[in-house]
């Protein structure tokens, strides 16, 4: 077995001490890189291009991450960060992605990111974004960061298919928040555009009467293009159920740590008290990630972004298999998952943990009980808890609700049955 290969059997790698406290006077909720061994982040001019330093390996204070949230109070923009950080992310061995790209970068796959917009100011995605823009918030960009942010020279953020186009779709106002109906137009106008995949990452107040959602989810089937999104989103009183009720054709997908453990310690609920079981998993916690103004790393975690790792996979593998329907895209990354050990975490992980190269060669990997992962390069510390409760609660819902669906055909996925 390849080494590559190896370590992607792991299922994720773990935290090692790449991660200290934030320094006195950082940003609230930065994250920091340690200064010890295998190349740290620290200031100055550094090989990373654009505003501020790079993870040289020159030995130094400790250097922050600000984070990159979901949604903010309002007000003032995102900051650009001043920190590029040049060692290998952890995300990279989870999920075997070097290998992946083996087979694709996603050359002509078009990943929708439907959220606050997408800032292209970064290099790594230069000439990689349609209808790039301002976002303020900063989270759109973040995602479509992790979907296909190209390689650069000093930098070890690697977007899951370098190659794929990224369709920005503003539906969000400039705190982070969209309506219902804001996000049945993105995913029609997205579908409009020949998005391959729809990744849906703003948070939606409920909303009741016709929000034309119906509509857009059609429009998306008949398009064949797959819609991809978290199964919670999170609020300052814990994860808030997002999908109202599961249904066929239904792709949700939840956060796991650096250790391959859930993110959360167990199951939401949705408003009649039952357990919400997300399809598949992918990381979701300390991610790093390209923000906006200029081309410094930022941190943030989530469903959401669990859910653009997703995102990014369907790119490679529809960009591979071009044949391939959106139900049987969706089929094979969730047949080819890790599977979830035992009943306690399926509950959590769904079918288990994305795997993109048994997804891209139709060949599920055994992981074997009790082995080793491996250490990570590097690894920002989480984000802090989210204030997005009170945020929406400013905007006037009560109840959270992400409005997504993994369509293709009228066929549905015949393999959603669990393994154990």
């Amino acid at each position: 077995m390849p080494g590559g290969r190896a370590g992607l059997r792991s299922g994720a790698a773990v935290l090692i001490a790449a991660v200290v406290a934030a320094s006195a006077g950082g940003p609230a909720g930065a994250a920091t890189a340690d200064t010890g061994g295998g190349g740290s982040a620290t200031p100055g001019s550094g090989s990373g291009s654009g505003s501020g330093g790079s993870g040289s390996g020159a030995s130094g204070p400790p250097t922050a991450l600000p984070e990159a949230p979901m949604v903010t109070e309002g007000g003032e923009c995102l900051p650009p960060s001043e920190t590029v950080i040049d060692r290998e992310v952890w995300t990279e061995g989870a999920l075997g992605l070097p290998e992946a790209r083996g087979f694709t970068e996603g050359g002509g796959a078009a990943v929708a990111v439907l959220g606050s917009g997408v800032d292209d100011t970064a290099a790594a995605l230069d000439g990689a974004v349609e209808g790039a823009g301002e976002d303020c918030v900063g989270f759109g960009t973040f995602l479509a960061g992790i979907v296909a942010a190209r390689a650069q020279d000093g930098s070890g953020m690697v977007g899951v298919a370098p190659a794929a186009r990224v369709l920005a779709v503003g539906v969000t106002d400039d705190r982070g928040v969209a309506g219902a109906r804001d996000v049945a137009e993105g995913i029609e106008s997205a579908v409009g555009d020949g998005a391959d995949v729809v990744l849906v990452g703003a948070p939606v107040p409920a909303a009741g009467g016709d929000t034309g959602m119906e509509a857009a989810l059609r429009a998306a089937a008949d398009a064949d293009a797959l819609v991809v999104a978290p199964a919670t989103v999170p609020t300052d009183d814990g994860p808030v159920a997002a999908l109202p009720q599961p249904g066929p054709g239904v792709l949700a997908v939840a956060a796991t740590g650096p250790d391959g453990a859930p993110a959360e310690s167990g199951p939401t609920v949705d408003a009649d008290g039952d357990p919400v079981r997300p399809d598949l998993a992918a990381p979701g916690r300390a991610a790093m990630g390209v923000g906006p103004g200029g081309d410094g790393h930022f941190t943030s975690g989530g469903d959401a972004v669990a859910a653009a790792f997703v995102a990014g996979a369907a790119a490679l593998l529809r960009s591979h298999e071009p044949a391939l329907s959106a139900a049987e895209a969706a089929e094979r990354l969730t047949s080819t998952a890790y599977p979830a050990p035992g009943a306690a975490s399926e509950a959590l992980l769904g079918a288990g943990t994305l795997d993109p190269v048994a997804a891209l060669t139709a060949v599920p990997a055994p992981r074997e009980a009790g082995e080793a992962p491996e250490a990570a390069a590097f690894s920002p510390d989480p984000p802090t808890a989210p204030t997005v409760g009170r945020t929406l609660a400013v905007a006037g819902g009560s109840a959270l609700l992400i409005l997504v669906a993994a369509l293709g055909a009228a066929a549905v996925r015949h393999g959603r049955a669990r393994r154990t």
